[in-house]
């Protein structure tokens, strides 16, 4: 785990991606080099002295070059539509980089990368990261409409992209899950692949049934509250498949995760 710091970065750019979606830039050197795909930051809410809990989010993408950062959010709380009103030269308090990360190893020669809605945040810095080790990936990302979609063009261009809406707007008619079902079918020989995915509770107990039909790992980044994000809360516990009775019987979303590998968590909800 990196080591974590706490910031306050001047906002460079807020801008509206999708429906009610937005990326935030800032500044940030150590953030920028530090961090890695599948960790995250808790903001402290800006404007809003009544909101005591930061909010966590998924880092999106870095530049360690230029030293930027991004994260998508969804302006649909009190907090995050605070933060679409942020603008070029406001500060944010954020604390960071948080959690444990997608981890791969050298015997990986495919990553399925499967993203749903805003699930596809941690993906675009997982995307070059596995980029600079030569790994080829498939992606796999579902929405419930079209004006959901973030980053289609980018993504498009660096993975082989498969796209699929409820409403069939856009790509394959139905949820991505179904997707995924196909493409594991398909193949010959599922050794050195592995899948990683993120997204929504109902989706993330599909892919965790569909793993144990098929013999690839699978590592699930998880979207929960993670009020103080370094574990003093307790307030993001998660069930653990085979617990240790009087010893430990759940983790820490925020500290053993929030990316674990998906035989070992209970996925409820």
């Amino acid at each position: 785990m990196s080591e974590k710091k706490l910031f306050q970065p001047r906002v460079a750019e807020v801008r509206k991606v999708a429906h009610d979606i937005y990326l935030l830039q800032f500044h940030q050197p150590f953030l920028s080099r530090n961090a890695r795909a599948g960790q995250f930051i808790e903001i402290k809410t800006p404007f809003r002295p009544d909101i005591l809990w930061r909010r966590p989010f998924s880092i999106h993408n870095v530049n360690p070059d230029d030293g930027d950062v991004e994260i998508l959010f969804h302006a649909v709380g009190r907090g995050t539509k605070a933060l679409a009103h942020l603008g070029p030269g406001d500060t944010i308090d954020i604390l960071g980089p948080l959690g444990n990360g997608f981890h791969y190893d050298d015997e990986l020669r495919e990553a399925v990368l499967v993203a749903g809605g805003l699930g596809v945040a941690p993906f675009r810095l997982l995307q070059r990261e596995l980029a600079r080790r030569g790994v080829p990936m498939t992606m796999f990302y579902g929405v419930s409409d079209e004006d959901q979609f973030c980053g289609v063009d980018f993504f498009d261009a660096h993975v082989n992209l498969k796209l699929s809406t409820v409403d069939g707007s856009r790509g394959y008619k139905g949820v991505v899950t179904d997707l995924l079902v196909e493409y594991l079918d398909a193949c010959d020989d599922l050794a050195h692949k592995a899948v990683y995915v993120c997204g929504p509770t109902p989706m993330l107990r599909r892919v965790q049934e569909i793993a144990r039909q098929y013999p690839v790992p699978a590592q699930v980044s998880l979207e929960t509250i993670m009020a103080c994000g370094f574990g003093a809360c307790v307030g993001c516990a998660v069930p653990m498949t085979h617990p240790q009775p009087g010893v430990k019987e759940y983790y820490l979303t925020c500290k053993d995760g929030p990316v674990f590998n998906i035989e070992e968590i209970v996925i409820n909800g």
